[in-house]
């Protein structure tokens, strides 16, 4: 686990979207230490980050980015495994939107349709077990 320096913050800006505002907000929960992160690097520089709640029962990913120009190399996979290693719950959660629901699908995760939680997007809750 690291700090969210300014290479961190940018990768998770990836993953939260929408304005600076929203993505203050959502560092806010990093910085106060209720979310934490993980960090993969290559040759010194971060090229992927995951935030996640650790927690007897489950583990919420809260967020997981990786630099676009690594895309489809297997960070997102190894800080998935990464998290399931260290973290021990045995299962491990997320939600995701209809773009990021295949990363999860190929890992092996349990895809569930929660509908329509904002107007116009379908959001999926997806639970990689044991």
């Amino acid at each position: 686990m690291v700090g969210v320096d300014a290479a961190v913050a940018a990768l998770l800006g990836l993953a939260i979207g929408g304005g600076s505002d929203r993505v203050d907000r959502a560092l806010e929960r990093y910085r106060l230490g209720q979310v934490d992160v993980a960090v993969a690097r290559a040759g010194g520089d971060v090229v992927g980050v995951v935030g996640y709640i650790p927690g007897q029962d489950r583990t919420e990913l809260v967020h997981i980015a990786t630099a676009p120009q690594i895309r489809r190399s297997g960070v997102g996979a190894a800080l998935v495994a990464w998290v399931r290693e260290h973290c021990g719950s045995g299962v491990v959660e997320a939600q995701a939107d209809g773009d990021s629901v295949g990363f999860y699908w190929a890992l092996g995760f349990e895809v569930e349709s929660l509908g329509e939680l904002y107007p116009g997007i379908e959001r999926f809750v997806v639970t990689l077990r044991g």
